[in-house]
């Protein structure tokens, strides 16, 4: 399944569903681009307050019901397997850039939210709690759809703002993380944040942890010690599941060889991308491709 950024996801939506290279706001009449690809590289919220999605996140299959709320961080991917008749919801795609600037460096909700989304992105809400969201989607549903409106992405601006204001509140108010301080962005999230998305543009062709210090400016012991604080996960264990997640995918294709994938992922050989796998999956990418195509025939 191919993956879209926000760049190529913008090609395939209409003007009056998003501004710019900036914003996209999905409905179920776009479910079919879900099915087709995987979305990646962008930050994604999405809504189901109808029907059952089988959804594809990170490469694990996740079963999402009816008042689940997901939040995909930029370097995450998601797609969708299935979806039942009476599938509603809303899905947007914005940038991280956007989100600065239209919250203005205040992040609201628990301090420990992007930490928590990173293990699970999954959160089961309250029907009322999914109700108040629908209706801060539907009114950038609404000002998206009116193209001619003069104000009309300062209009958007404010929605959204309302939208994330209302989304912390609800996350304090239904207990879901331990609460800490949450006034503004600290250092150590911009941190986390640039490296998940520089991971995302970069783990294909490097993984070695050095790198991705000397790009961030810190070091690696100090990046290190933030994603572990995190995540409770290595930047290696991080940029290694990106590394497998995109390696079953293209496993998935039985049309494409081994050493195609091993060069796609730029390892030095297929012996060295074996080994990788293996360590990772405990067994070979061969015995992956047979057993996953198996599952697929039943």
């Amino acid at each position: 399944m191919r993956a879209l950024n926000m760049q190529q996801l913008c090609s395939f939506a209409q003007d009056n569903r998003k501004i710019d290279e900036k914003f996209i706001l999905f409905n179920v009449n776009d479910i079919s681009l879900f099915e087709k690809f995987r979305v990646a590289g962008c930050r994604l919220n999405l809504l189901l307050f109808s029907g059952n999605i089988e959804a594809e996140i990170n490469g694990k299959t996740v079963s999402l019901q009816r008042c689940d709320f997901v939040d995909i961080l930029e370097g995450m991917t998601l797609g969708f397997k299935s979806f039942s008749n009476d599938t509603e919801f809303y899905c947007f795609a914005t940038t991280r850039e956007f989100l600065i600037d239209v919250m203005q460096n205040i992040a609201p909700g628990p301090k420990d939210y992007f930490s928590a989304i990173i293990n699970n992105p999954v959160i089961h809400l309250s029907a009322n709690s999914t109700s108040r969201l629908y209706r801060q989607m539907r009114l950038m549903d609404d000002i998206l759809s009116d193209v001619d409106h003069s104000y009309r992405i300062e209009m958007l601006k404010v929605y959204f703002r309302a939208y994330e204001l209302e989304l912390g509140n609800l996350m304090i108010k239904e207990d879901k993380f331990q609460l800490q301080e949450h006034d503004s962005i600290v250092m150590k999230d911009v941190l986390m944040a640039n490296f998940m998305d520089m991971v995302w543009k970069n783990f294909r062709e490097r993984r070695e942890v050095s790198f991705y210090a000397k790009e961030l400016c810190v070091s690696a012991k100090h990046l290190s010690r933030v994603v572990k604080t995190w995540t409770g996960k290595t930047p290696h264990e991080i940029i290694s599941e990106q590394v497998i997640g995109l390696s079953v995918q293209l496993l998935r294709n039985d049309n494409m060889h081994i050493q195609q994938i091993s060069d796609i992922l730029h390892f030095a050989d297929q012996a060295a991308f074996s080994k990788f796998f293996r360590k990772n999956m405990n067994m070979s990418p061969s015995e992956y491709r047979k057993r996953s195509l198996e599952i697929e025939k039943k």
